[in-house]
């Protein structure tokens, strides 16, 4: 079986640590034990030729590159660039990832050339832009012609079901593979404060990971006296812009910036947090949530949707979002408590729900059912 990932965000060819997309890379790994998978990213314009294949990270990886093009001849070279795949790698199922970036290519792909395909949306409603007629007609036409619609969480499914009464959606959660730890990182790690909390997001927006918020709460714990460290795992765009309004709040001490690490890092510095934060105004779902409940951890969360319908009342406070009073409160709260969740209990149900090859297994079902119509003509 040949599996051809289609996908609205990746990393760059050159980039020794994967910021974007490492949920594709890590889904692709763990799908490579059981099928031939490549992946197609259309949106890359950071590669010198027009087209490449090559092999990046033990995967093979398609790339367009669609710089200072029409739209006319972007979707005349979306279709030309899967002529090549299919006679470079001829998958037998094609699996888009987010609607609003490679839906409108694959379903393309569908009507010239009568190849089906599947679709995992990881896109937070509130970013679509549906109250725009356009906009979600595009969308249902997207779903409509897809064999099978998967959201990422409850929350993001309930969602466009109630958007799209008359299209099915299912839920497969992010796949989550635990990373080995380096220990030399680990013993870089400060934990100088008498608490220590992390929170991982990339910067790539202002407002969305709600880092304005938590950041005067972060504040105002410190005033109340508690000895407090955040440590914040991500880079991007808006990395400097938050670390300037942590001097200006005066919490310099009482912040730790990694910004971009591996992801193996990451995880070395939630193994030591005593819980950790997601403050997002929305979410799809919520890689990080997963993470940090597959460690054992404890969280406070907002109710940003996706990552709020993660937990569960033995794994995590939920705040209000946008709220810097919700989160300080939330906050005081988890130091206080925070040794009375049972972190082997929030693990075990981590693994049950998240962990990656057991949802791989869920895709594969998929997979075959997909591929069988398809051999009979369905």
């Amino acid at each position: 079986m040949k599996i051809l990932f289609v996908v609205s965000w990746y990393s760059s060819k050159d980039a020794e640590v994967l910021k974007e997309g490492i949920f594709h890379y890590e889904q692709t790994i763990a799908l490579k034990k059981y099928a031939d998978v490549a992946i197609y990213f259309p949106f890359d314009n950071s590669i010198e030729t027009d087209f490449s294949d090559t092999i990046e990270h033990d995967i093979r990886i398609f790339r367009r590159n669609n710089k200072n093009k029409s739209r006319i001849i972007k979707n005349i070279n979306y279709l030309k660039d899967y002529k090549t795949i299919k006679k470079l790698f001829s998958p037998d199922i094609i699996h888009a990832h987010v609607a609003s970036g490679v839906g409108m290519i694959v379903a393309r792909w569908k009507k010239i050339f009568n190849t089906p395909y599947i679709l995992t949306e990881h896109m937070p409603v509130e970013m679509m832009n549906l109250n725009i007629r356009k906009n979600f007609k595009k969308f249902k036409y997207i779903y409509n012609n897809s064999s099978k619609n998967i959201c990422v969480s409850k929350d993001l499914c309930q969602k466009l079901q109630n958007l799209y009464p008359e299209i099915i959606f299912s839920v497969i959660y992010n796949g989550i593979s635990l990373k080995l730890y380096d220990d030399s990182f680990i013993k870089n790690i400060n934990l100088n404060h008498k608490i220590n909390f992390g929170i991982v997001g990339v910067f790539y927006d202002k407002e969305v990971k709600g880092y304005q918020y938590l950041l005067p709460a972060i504040k105002n714990l410190v005033i109340k006296g508690f000895d407090i460290c955040l440590h914040i795992c991500g880079g991007g765009e808006y990395l400097d812009y938050y670390k300037t309004m942590s001097s200006n709040l005066g919490i310099t001490d009482n912040c730790i910036f990694y910004g971009q690490i591996e992801n193996n890092h990451v995880y070395s510095i939630i193994s030591k947090m005593d819980f950790i934060i997601s403050a997002s105004l929305y979410e799809s779902a919520g890689l990080s949530v997963e993470e940090a409940m597959l460690l054992g951890k404890p969280l406070v969360v907002t109710n940003s949707g996706g990552a709020s319908s993660l937990v569960t009342e033995n794994s995590a406070i939920i705040v209000e979002k946008g709220n810097t009073e919700a989160l300080e409160n939330g906050i005081e709260k988890m130091i206080k408590t925070y040794k009375k969740y049972n972190s082997e209990s929030i693990k075990q149900y981590a693994l049950n729900n998240f962990e990656i090859n057991s949802i791989t297994n869920k895709y594969l079902q998929i997979y075959k059912e997909l591929l069988n119509n398809k051999l009979r003509g369905h």
